[in-house]
């Protein structure tokens, strides 16, 4: 029986890679040699795995086995694995991205597998998951070119988003109160404005955006969207400082604590408060468009780079945010 190296989740920051049996196809099924794969935040934390099972969702590869009613796809052909919809609900993140092969069951053409255009380079196709992510986070709000956009949080979901927005032609403005100085070089290499630590942030927007008159009374900053990659508590209370008519309020960032909404605020100033969660296909399409006609500086959101058989310590790396931004490892 053919095998196979497969990273196995053992715990909160602990793999294990073994060999496994290989994947076999049924007639329906791709089989997919993973090339590049990057570390989640859920693979960090264990958010959506199980113990003793394959791991990882962040990956792609090539077309190493079709059964014989797949249409679309040869041998060969370099991919982009939808977790989404090539695992069952709730279990997107027990993928097998740190695994040599994956099975991709009634494997179909743009909707769990989207083959990769050569100007896309295994780095950059590893990140497509994450980036789709971000991308949903501007595009929930309906973020159009000449939005005055706010984004709170530059960790990777936060770049990704940000990424997406210059592609777009949105220049935004972020809001973090730990910024690395590798992180303040991208960002400005990136083209968004980064808010000062030591001025008020709202007196800072308030003369980089202006200002507008309320529905009701008084002055509201001119900001139409905020999209929050932070899960910070203070973000739904500034966004109903920030707020003008019809402005929205983009949630990525994951927040686990109640928190009040000043209802009466909501209903007078007309504002939309809204969850963005994974990604639709218009946003991978999207993303895949972005990575191949070169909008973004995305690949510079890598830090280090791992071998499989280093998965733990990719792990650890991932880990700290002092240290790292995205950690992909290398499984071929």
């Amino acid at each position: 029986m053919a095998t196979m190296r497969a990273g196995i989740y053992k715990g909160k920051l602990q793999a294990e890679v073994v060999d496994m049996p290989k994947p076999e196809i049924g007639p329906n099924d791709v089989l997919v040699k993973t090339v590049r794969s990057s570390i989640c935040g859920s693979d960090v934390g264990g958010v959506g795995v199980e113990a003793g099972i394959q791991f990882g969702h962040e990956t792609a590869g090539y077309v190493a086995g079709i059964g014989k009613e797949v249409k679309g796809f040869k041998e060969g052909d370099r991919v982009w694995i939808n977790p989404m919809n090539a695992m069952p609900k709730y279990k997107t993140c027990m993928l097998g991205g740190f695994s040599e092969y994956i099975r991709v069951p009634d494997a179909k053409l743009n909707y769990n597998l989207f083959l990769l255009p050569d100007t896309i380079s295994w780095d950059e196709a590893s990140l497509i998951e994450p980036f789709g992510v971000g991308t949903r986070g501007k595009n929930r709000p309906g973020a159009r070119t000449g939005d005055h956009v706010v984004v709170y949080g530059a960790g990777s979901i936060g770049l990704f988003c940000i990424s997406g927005l210059i592609a777009q032609g949105i220049k935004p403005v972020v809001v973090d109160i730990a910024l690395s100085d590798y992180k303040r070089a991208l960002l400005e290499k990136m083209g968004a404005v980064i808010c000062p630590l030591n001025e008020d942030k709202f007196e800072f927007l308030k003369g980089h955006f202006g200002e507008l008159p309320q529905r009701q009374s008084g002055m509201a900053i001119d900001v139409d969207i905020v999209v929050d990659c932070a899960g910070a508590p203070n973000i739904i209370e500034d966004f109903f400082k920030l707020c003008k008519p019809n402005a929205r309020l983009s949630v990525v960032g994951v927040n686990m604590r109640p928190q009040e909404v000043n209802l009466a605020r909501l209903m007078s100033a007309e504002v939309v408060m809204m969850g963005s969660s994974g990604y639709d296909l218009s946003d991978i399409e999207e993303v895949i468009d972005n990575l191949a006609n070169k909008r973004t500086f995305v690949t510079d959101i890598i830090t280090h780079h791992f071998s499989l058989e280093q998965l733990n310590e990719a792990l650890n790396m991932a880990a700290d945010r002092e240290k790292s931004i995205k950690v992909v490892v290398d499984m071929a």
